[in-house]
C-alpha cells in the first residue's frame, strides 16, 4: 500500500507541475534475485550481471554466463530479463519464465500494486520493466524511475530500501522517490 502511496504521489506531483505526458516505470530488484539464488549464483557475478542487464549490454551478459556453472535453464532466464518490459501483460511473460518462489512472489506483488494504481487512477502513467536492476544494494523491492518528453533523462528515481535505517540504528522498512 506505500509503494501504491508513494507512485501515486509522484504521478500528482508531476501532473501538479503541468506534465500531461510521462511514464513511471517500476521494477523489482527480487525478482532477479530469486532467478540468481535458485541458479547458484555468487554475489559478484549476480552484480556484475545486474549491471550488464540494467546497461542493456546483453554481449556481456552472455559473456558472464558462459564463464558460470549453470544450467542452460537458468541462463535462458537471466537471458529473457532483458525482454521483460512494457504493460501490465509483461507480468504474465515474467510469471511464465520462472519457476522459484522468490521471482514469483515478487510478481504477484507488482500485481496487486497495480491493482491499488488502478484505484488511485494513475494507472495510465505505469509499465514495468524487470530489467531495471539498481546497482545500489540496498533496494529490497520495487524501483521506479519516471521519464517525459523533452528531458533526455530521467526526472524521477526511487524505491523501497526496507533495511537501509538499520544501518542508522532504526529498524524501519521505507520507500521513497527524488523528483
Amino acid at each position: 500500500a506505500a509503494d501504491a502511496e508513494v507512485i501515486s504521489f509522484v504521478a500528482q506531483a508531476l501532473k501538479s507541475c503541468g506534465l500531461k505526458e510521462f511514464q513511471i516505470t517500476i521494477g523489482e530488484s527480487e525478482f532477479f534475485k530469486g532467478i540468481c539464488a535458485s541458479a547458484g549464483i555468487d554475489e559478484e557475478s549476480e552484480l556484475e550481471l545486474r549491471e550488464s542487464i540494467s546497461n542493456k549490454n546483453i554481449f556481456k551478459v552472455e559473456n558472464i554466463l558462459s564463464e558460470l556453472s549453470i544450467d542452460e535453464a537458468a541462463k535462458k532466464q537471466i537471458l529473457g530479463v532483458s525482454d521483460l518490459f512494457g504493460e501490465i501483460e509483461v507480468l504474465d511473460k515474467a510469471k511464465s519464465l520462472v519457476k522459484n518462489d522468490r521471482s514469483l512472489k515478487a510478481i504477484d506483488r507488482l500485481s496487486k500494486l497495480y491493482e491499488l494504481l488502478k484505484l488511485y487512477e494513475v494507472d495510465e502513467y505505469i509499465s514495468f520493466d524487470l530489467s531495471m536492476l539498481s546497482k545500489y544494494h540496498y533496494y529490497t523491492g520495487i524501483t521506479f524511475s519516471a521519464i517525459t518528453y523533452g528531458v533526455g533523462e530521467v526526472i524521477v528515481k526511487g524505491g523501497r530500501y526496507d533495511n537501509l535505517l538499520s544501518h542508522f540504528g532504526k529498524e524501519f522498512p521505507a520507500i521513497g522517490a527524488v523528483i
